[in-house]
């Protein structure tokens, strides 16, 4: 894929100069999730919640729940499992911790901030940290404990950095080779032009700035706009407005739970990226590092 160099204003990108990598960690119970602790000062913060590799055999792997008087319960307990109705989904999405690495390095590289980071180290087939504590952890303590850190930990980086944007990172498997970037908005929503702010992940972002909300959501100077100007296909974009009826995820527990759609003045973007892309993750995410940081300090600053 041929790319174009993002044109910054950030002095940082520009030198020769490589900025030592250092991080302060804290850790939940069993180091199951980890919390990077970004620079004072720094008002971005990343997570990753699908790309853990520890499987312990103390935490059962989830299956699917049962579909039991029109509601979906996920135990293990339960029968007969509805896959159908009450899936859940245990693959991982591969190197999206390595990425999310990558990201903040490259951002500490450039700006001398490293923003928050906050990852989820075990398998997805043990806990699924971007859903609702029941499926996520199917009723298991060790589970519900550590996805309890998990979302602890963000609710610190946010309250740390009061007014701010948190990206987090995550990977299809569709046969699209696009980034899909989540704000609420359906692919349907974004087909017809169904945009309401007050229904987004950045809806604080829309009250904070005098421009039409499609701007901030896909013109040329949106995080996908951003996208392709660096050479990547992006949804919603200038050049993809929509999927047009293409896969596309919305974004998910962590884009609704911690953006700014309901309250607070957070807001929350998921990106989703192809698996060609993520495996090649060095590269990649020094690049996403730029697009972020360029639609950072054009809405944010």
């Amino acid at each position: 894929m041929n790319k174009t160099v993002v044109s910054v204003s950030f002095a940082l990108l520009l030198s020769t100069v490589h900025i030592v990598i250092c991080q302060d960690s804290e850790w939940g119970t069993n180091d199951y999730i980890e919390y990077q602790v970004g620079t004072t000062g720094t008002k971005i913060i990343l997570t990753s919640s699908h790309g853990g590799h520890l499987r312990p055999e103390s935490i059962p792997e989830r299956d699917h729940g049962c579909f039991i008087a029109d509601v979906c319960v996920y135990s293990h307990f339960c029968s007969p499992k509805d896959e159908l109705n009450c899936r859940a989904v245990v693959i991982p999405d591969a190197h999206t911790l390595e990425l999310t690495g990558t990201i903040a390095d490259a951002m500490q590289n450039i700006t001398g901030q490293r923003p928050h980071v906050i990852l989820n180290h075990l398998h997805r087939g043990k806990l699924d940290a971007n859903r609702e504590i029941e499926q996520a952890a199917f009723g298991v303590p060790e589970a519900e404990t550590a996805w309890r850190e998990f979302h602890e930990f963000i609710e610190r980086a946010q309250a740390t950095v009061g007014t701010g944007l948190l990206v987090d990172i995550h990977g299809h498997g569709h046969p699209e080779p696009w980034l899909e970037i989540g704000y609420l908005f359906s692919g349907l929503d974004l087909d017809l032009n169904d945009i309401d702010p007050a229904r987004s992940s950045i809806y604080h972002l829309s009250t904070q700035v005098n421009v039409p909300f499609d701007d901030l959501l896909r013109g040329a100077e949106s995080l996908g706009g951003r996208c392709e100007a660096a050479g990547y296909i992006a949804v919603p974009a200038p050049d993809y407005p929509g999927p047009d009826g293409g896969n596309y995820f919305t974004g998910g527990y962590i884009t609704r739970r911690h953006g700014s759609r309901d309250q607070g003045t957070i807001d929350a973007i998921q990106i989703e990226s192809p698996r060609f892309l993520r495996d090649m993750w060095e590269d990649y995410g020094s690049d996403l590092a730029v697009i972020i940081l360029n639609f950072y300090q054009r809405w944010y600053t």
